[in-house]
């Protein structure tokens, strides 16, 4: 083989090997329908995709986050909303018990209505998401209100609040305390129900007045503590859309950096098969006359 002919050659083979090689690499993105997956593919993409998987798997968690306050956020804010219907129920028949024309024995029937409807507020503070308390503080494992003697009501939680992280250096608070709540600052709303329940069976009705006086407090402070929730929970929505929002961004990077676009693919391995079968055919040509030349 003359000096041209192997210069040629080498020619030749050198682009038949890079055909192949890029046959190669288009069937395994056809077959993967990823581009990028080792760092000699593209080092910059692929270090590009570490960093926005890191980001996406730390998004993925607050938004897990946001969704177990959310839970407890609903949760809570439905056990008051109830709580208020009832106290406004209380407050119905407690007008009706002050009124001139209600008996003693009146009074005791509307007593016993009170004391059930004082049972169930118990259940809504006891109100619970996947078995743990919501208005216990941090103590999410125990039951935070239990009724003692009577009608006293006791709490058994705590005063401290949970927050969550919601995204870099930013938490938000998921939980108000049952002391903040049902026996805050302002009244303590199972004790006025209990020296209620206490002056209608003992037909007092200067007691069933301050009573009266006690449950317009309860509603203000379950008011107040409904409105403290509910901003909790748009809070917790707007970061969720802003945390869905940084998701789509970040995964289209990943899909942009890592994918494979198929068209593409299946066309450049078309255009290399192409390539590979016109460099054999040339291979063919320069054999043969190689050859003929020797035979000479």
């Amino acid at each position: 083989m003359r000096v041209a002919d192997q210069q040629i050659y080498g020619t030749l083979l050198g682009n038949l090997q890079r055909s192949r090689s890029q046959i190669l690499t288009a069937q395994e993105q056809i077959s993967s329908q990823k581009k990028v997956e080792n760092p000699s593919d593209d080092p910059s993409a692929f270090g590009q995709i570490v960093l926005d998987k890191s980001a996406l798997s730390q998004t993925t968690q607050w938004i897990r986050n946001i969704n177990f306050g959310t839970a407890r956020v609903d949760a809570a804010d439905q056990a008051l909303g109830q709580a208020q219907n009832l106290i406004m129920r209380v407050r119905e028949l407690t007008i009706q018990a002050a009124s001139d024309t209600t008996s003693a024995e009146g009074r005791n029937t509307i007593a016993k209505e009170v004391r059930q409807l004082q049972r169930h507020l118990v259940q809504l503070g006891n109100t619970e998401v996947a078995g743990q308390a919501v208005f216990a503080g941090t103590k999410t494992d125990v039951t935070p209100f239990t009724i003692t003697s009577g009608d006293t009501v006791a709490y058994q939680g705590n005063s401290e609040t949970q927050s969550i992280a919601v995204s870099e250096n930013q938490t938000v608070q998921v939980l108000v305390p049952g002391s903040s709540i049902f026996t805050g600052s302002s009244t303590n709303v199972f004790d006025s129900l209990r020296d209620l329940l206490t002056a209608l069976e003992g037909n007092d009705r200067n007691g069933i007045q301050t009573g009266l006086g006690n449950l317009d407090l309860a509603t203000a402070q379950l008011s107040d503590a409904q409105g403290t929730i509910g901003a909790l929970g748009n809070r917790l929505q707007v970061t969720h859309d802003a945390l869905d929002t940084a998701t789509l961004t970040i995964s289209k990077s990943i899909s942009d950096n890592q994918d494979a676009d198929l068209a593409t693919a299946i066309t450049q391995l078309r255009l290399q098969e192409v390539a590979v079968d016109a460099a054999s055919q040339a291979f063919t040509r320069i054999f043969d006359t190689s050859l003929l030349n020797y035979l000479r």
